[in-house]
């Protein structure tokens, strides 16, 4: 065996019964000049190549800073909506649908209640003209933005305690029984 054949059998390598070769010290040089050549001039292809993976499919290389361009654009994009949306929620008036009280009446109530609530009172009302109360209930406000109420009064709060119209001053007695005052 010459020493020529011998070099050229070292470069060589199977896999799976074909012989493949090891470029040559200069084709390797002259490969890695034109790929830093076409780096250094910071140009890009034009298509992008494909690349073809046998279990995923196609795939092509991203550019990492137009995602990340994408991503800012789409989070402004969302921001305003939101905002837009938010601005109109908060200048929107509110009004839960108890009618206003025809005249004053005190009845009792029997209902479940949290024990958390004996003793408090409950007080349903427009926001602009909430009366003191523990819990103050607003059943209409000009604008939701302004509401000083600890919650919106809303059709299945009010049918739960009994209360019919608006203003209302419910006083829980005990963990099953409210005395509810109307037009107090």
């Amino acid at each position: 065996m010459t020493a020529e054949a011998g070099l050229k059998e070292a470069n060589d390598w199977t896999s799976g019964g074909v012989i493949f070769r090891r470029p040559s010290a200069a084709a390797a040089a002259a490969a890695s000049l034109l790929l830093l050549g076409v780096l250094a001039a910071g140009r890009e292809p034009s298509e992008p190549a494909i690349c073809v993976h046998p279990r995923r499919g196609q795939a092509r290389p991203v550019s990492l800073g137009a995602v990340r361009r994408a991503q800012e654009e789409v989070g402004r994009r969302l921001a305003m909506i939101a905002g837009e949306a938010a601005g109109a929620w908060h200048d929107s008036p509110y009004d839960s649908g108890l009618p206003a009280c025809r005249g004053r009446s005190r009845r009792i109530v029997r209902t479940e209640v949290p024990p958390a609530l004996v003793g408090k009172t409950i007080v349903f009302a427009p926001d602009e003209r909430m009366p003191p109360g523990d819990l103050r209930v607003a059943t209409s406000a000009r604008r939701l933005a302004g509401v000083k109420a600890d919650a919106l009064a809303d059709a299945e709060l009010a049918r739960r305690l009994g209360v019919r119209c608006r203003p209302a001053r419910v006083e829980v007695k005990s963990e099953v029984e409210l005395e509810i005052v109307e037009d107090p």
